[in-house]
């Protein structure tokens, strides 16, 4: 089985006019991504039948319906909504995460509503952007929450040191070691190869504090040499690996009209790694840590 653990998927009356869009909702940081005044986007968008059509034809069995990270509480919400139709329509298919903003008077209230509704984590959340600090008892709460249920929180991370783009904003890595060593129980997910973070797991102090950290590979393409595969998986082992595409961005800028599955993950399965690395990484390591049977 291959597990996609990072896409997006927005209703065609978004993406008609994604601008427009935006300013009704006041989300600037989301405009400035997805619909870039100056150039061409990576952006690319597609609809229901389009994203089933491009998982089938890349030989993806499930995707999970990542959130963003809004800066609006009201918009998590409405993303929720649009999750919630989703998962009804197609759940043998997709699978959701919250779109949550600690911000929200009532975002444990919302979780409580997803929760029932089948969610099985939250995220994408990136605190600098939201607005929030990672010591924040709003946010804590929200933290206990997912302890509680068992979910994994997927976090954004950019990179440290790397080319500018739409959107960069370097997370400090010392708030994900705070955040891991003071509710061990927490499954964290680290998106884009965690900004790099894993190699930290060379040190034998975060490896243990790490123990319950993955990482996702979503828009390798964009930021890594394929090489990245190899090196990371050398450090911390395939099981803690992440397949992610995040879909539909254009992984391939240059030679991509629009974007797919395929692309990627044949560069995955010429990227070095052995046959046991590839299963754990494009769908055991995913099975596991959301409690599907294989």
């Amino acid at each position: 089985m291959v597990i996609d653990s990072h896409v997006h998927r927005y209703p065609p009356e978004v993406f008609v006019n994604p601008t427009a869009f935006a300013i009704s909702r006041g989300e600037k940081h989301w405009q400035n991504l997805v619909a870039a005044e100056k150039g061409p986007t990576i952006q690319g968008w597609a609809d229901r039948e389009t994203m089933l059509a491009d998982m089938d034809s890349g030989g993806v069995n499930k995707a999970v319906l990542l959130g963003w990270y809004w800066e609006k509480p009201e918009t998590c919400v409405l993303h929720n909504r649009w999750h919630a139709e989703w998962i009804r329509r197609d759940p043998e298919r997709f699978i959701a995460f919250a779109a949550i903003n600690p911000l929200g008077e009532k975002t444990i209230d919302e979780l409580k509503v997803v929760r029932d509704e089948g969610f099985r984590g939250i995220g994408e959340i990136l605190p600098a952007v939201q607005g929030f600090s990672m010591r924040d008892p709003n946010w804590l709460k929200i933290v206990e929450f997912a302890v509680e249920t068992g979910w994994p929180i997927n976090f954004h991370v950019s990179e440290l040191v790397g080319h500018p783009h739409h959107g960069r904003t370097p997370t400090p890595f010392t708030d994900f070691q705070w955040l891991a060593e003071t509710y061990p129980e927490l499954k964290i997910i680290l998106a884009h190869w965690g900004g790099l973070l894993p190699f930290y797991e060379l040190n034998g102090h975060i490896r243990k504090s790490f123990a319950n950290v993955w990482y996702d590979v979503a828009a390798s393409p964009l930021l890594y040499n394929p090489k990245v595969f190899r090196s990371v998986v050398d450090v911390v082992g395939s099981e803690k690996v992440l397949y992610g595409s995040d879909y539909p961005l254009r992984l391939y800028p240059s030679k991509q009209e629009k974007p797919d599955f395929s692309t990627f993950l044949a560069e995955i399965q010429d990227s070095g790694l052995t046959e046991l690395e590839q299963k754990n990484i494009l769908g055991e390591n995913a099975s596991r840590l959301f409690g599907f049977e294989q």
